[in-house]
């Protein structure tokens, strides 16, 4: 859904939906709240609200005083020219910062009394329902991680982001799994910023990088003097920093036997107990853990707590690795080339055959591996221009390849086509290549029965008989 869409929605209600910037100054409102303050649209927007209550229109005015007092609220409001009063439900959205970026409130209809009990929850819900639809659109608009964003065009991966934004609304435990560089992280990031908690904070912890004599001091923090070397002040654990929003768990394959029951503590009872303390902490955080690793095999083998492997599979999502989505590399190659042109200040392109050659490569290391590439190439090309024999040797061997891309000349060509000419040339590339769709299917990356139904996809009939 766009915001055209949503906005279209909204004016379609019986109830009134009002919309200021974080200086109070009116954006937009549906056709209800036009017909209710007795007002064009023409008249309201860009009027601030501060204005519109000292005229009377309506008192208090409650995106005021949610921008007073940075947070949600439900009041009784009165609206000039009614002699019933009206519950008026006030929520934020937030930017990327955690600040304020606009105010949503809702009004029942010029026919509605002050509500009931269950109507006001009602509302509430429409009300959360549509706040977190434009939350979701905002969020897409923006940049998640500079250098490692969530771009894809095929179904697979789109279906991906529907996932997570779906999981985002639940605060259930949640595992992502994947090869590393992938963009589990990204993923976590995404879910966290769409979620209720996006507001507080979002702490990421690698527990393959945290040597195993200080993770317990580090994720639960200590008392004072609780052991030799201990800070004479004391220790705040990230558990405590990430109160209120997401403990992002990466890695978590990698976590020893003896501190996974901690973790499952910590998921299952929300509490956990510093080093030198005698009384429990209580914590308020969503758990997100992710890992490269198969952990259900990891428990058969006693390697891995087989309940805290169900406690943090609640919900769960398997981020593809990049071969397995070949037609979003030049999506994802155009990226980065404007990102580090923006970073280092230049202007440089790749060529036509450095491209083709970055396609055909599988990518082990994925989207990490692909964003080093393009930024090594541009730091170390000395033309604006990059070529093929510029990237790394072992990229280059895919240089001989007789595969070629032949629909470059056609700039008004739809970006979908493109990348299916594109990929279609590149599938019979590797038929021809190999001699059964499986040994096609090793060298593209991706499953036979993936190859298969790309092959029916694109008629290319004349191979089907290879076994």
């Amino acid at each position: 859904m766009n915001k055209e869409n949503l906005l279209e929605i909204l004016d379609s209600l019986n109830d009134g939906f009002y919309i200021t910037d974080a200086k109070g100054n009116t954006v937009w409102m549906s056709q209800a709240s036009c017909e209710m303050l007795k007002k064009t649209r023409e008249e309201l927007i860009g009027q601030n609200v501060w204005d519109l209550e000292k005229q009377g229109l309506f008192s208090p005015s409650v995106n005021r005083l949610v921008l007073q007092k940075n947070e949600s609220i439900s009041i009784i409001q009165t609206i000039k020219g009614y002699h019933q009063k009206f519950l008026v439900s006030g929520h934020i959205v937030r930017d990327e910062r955690g600040g304020i970026k606009w105010v949503v409130t809702h009004a029942g209809s010029i026919n509605r009394d002050l509500l009931s009990t269950t109507q006001h929850a009602e509302v509430e819900a429409v009300l959360n329902r549509y706040v977190q639809e434009l939350r979701n659109l905002q969020t897409k608009n923006e940049t998640i991680d500079g250098t490692n964003p969530l771009i894809g065009e095929t179904p697979h991966f789109k279906k991906l982001i529907g996932q997570a934004e779906k999981i985002a609304v639940s605060d259930a435990s949640v595992l992502i799994t994947g090869e590393t560089g992938c963009g589990k992280n990204v993923f976590a990031n995404y879910i966290h910023k769409l979620s209720e908690r996006h507001d507080k904070p979002f702490i990421q912890v690698n527990c393959g990088a945290i040597p195993e004599s200080l993770f317990e001091s580090e994720l639960f923090g200590y008392k004072k003097g609780a052991f030799t070397g201990a800070s004479g002040k004391g220790k705040i654990g990230l558990v405590e920093v990430a109160e209120g929003g997401t403990l992002f768990l990466d890695e978590i394959g990698e976590l020893p036997l003896h501190l996974q029951v901690k973790i499952l503590q910590l998921i299952q009872d929300k509490t956990y107990l510093p080093i030198g303390e005698v009384y429990l902490h209580s914590a308020n955080v969503r758990i997100i853990a992710a890992t490269n690793k198969d952990l259900l095999k990891l428990s058969e083998e006693n390697k891995f707590r087989a309940d805290l492997f169900y406690r943090l599979n609640v919900l769960s999502m398997k981020v593809p690795a990049l071969r397995e989505r070949p037609e979003d590399i030049f999506l994802l190659l155009r990226h980065y080339v404007d990102v580090y042109n923006k970073k280092y200040k230049m202007n440089k392109t790749l060529s036509r055959e450095a491209i083709t050659v970055l396609q055909s490569y599988s990518w082990p290391g994925n989207i990490r591996e692909l964003s080093n590439t393009v930024e090594r190439a541009l730091i170390m090309s000395d033309h604006d221009q990059i070529e093929a024999d510029e990237l790394p040797d072992n990229i280059q061997e895919y240089k001989g390849s007789s595969f070629t891309v032949q629909h470059n000349q056609d700039v008004n060509k739809p970006l979908r086509k493109y990348l299916d000419e594109i990929e279609k040339d590149f599938i019979q590339h590797k038929l021809q290549e190999a001699k059964t769709t499986r040994e096609a299917a090793k060298l593209l990356g991706i499953p036979q029965s993936t190859l298969m139904r790309k092959i029916q996809k694109y008629g290319i009939n004349d191979h089907l008989q290879k076994l």
